[in-house]
């Protein structure tokens, strides 16, 4: 049996910045959503919505208590998303990881989110 990442779920504190943050800086797009009952985005690479974006305060709702680091995405511009980074003035780390023709490039978005940013050499 494969497992695959179908999609990650964030509450957040600003919809509408955190949804800019993903679709600007990691290059993701909005695109269809269910008709839920409360705010939120679906967010798409390619075809698959990899992350959903929901308020972070939902009434009656039960909400995760864990922490998470990070999350991964794979593929990209390089050059194009560290400028995006750069011009949004999100903090960054980058790093080659040793032994791999991998570059990673770690961004914190808003409500302190990190996505780890991947891209073959």
């Amino acid at each position: 049996m494969t497992i695959l990442l179908d999609h990650v779920n964030i509450r957040c504190s600003d919809l509408d910045r955190t949804r800019a943050f993903f679709e600007e800086v990691v290059g993701l797009q909005v695109g269809d959503r269910p008709d839920f009952p409360f705010p939120g985005y679906w967010l798409y690479a390619g075809n698959q919505a990899v992350v959903h974006l929901v308020e972070q305060r939902l009434s009656g709702e039960p909400g995760g208590k864990g922490t998470m680091d990070h999350f991964a995405l794979s593929g990209g511009d390089y050059a194009g998303q560290k400028s995006a980074i750069e011009k949004a003035g999100f903090p960054f780390r980058e790093n080659d990881v040793p032994g791999m023709n991998l570059r990673q490039i770690f961004v914190t978005g808003p409500d302190d989110v990190v996505v780890e940013l991947q891209y073959r050499t």
